[in-house]
């Protein structure tokens, strides 16, 4: 069942949606910035510090893992996004 607002933002089920959107763009935001630092943090352990890798090689395994990370968190964000956008449409029928 849709329910149309009357073009008013102001609805107490629109301020709910908008802040439990927040809440979970936040929670990926945390989550995603402590595993990227753990897996960065570790490469730089495992190529600079303990000499695993060699450090010219090493470099191409920091930044596939930057790049990596860029794009899963491109598409958390854009899936959260359509999630969020999908909600309000149908929250407000529009």
């Amino acid at each position: 069942m849709s329910y149309s607002l009357n073009a008013s933002s102001n609805d107490d089920r629109v301020e709910s949606l908008k802040r439990q959107h927040q809440r979970r763009q936040s929670r990926f935001f945390i989550a995603f910035a402590l595993i990227e630092g753990f897996a960065l943090a570790a490469a730089v352990v495992v190529v600079y510090l303990l000499e695993l890798v060699d450090p010219d090689q090493g470099i191409w395994l920091l930044v596939a893992i930057a790049v990596i990370g860029g794009l899963t968190m491109s598409m958390g964000v854009l899936s959260m996004s359509r999630r969020h956008a999908q909600e309000m449409r149908d929250l407000t029928g529009r």
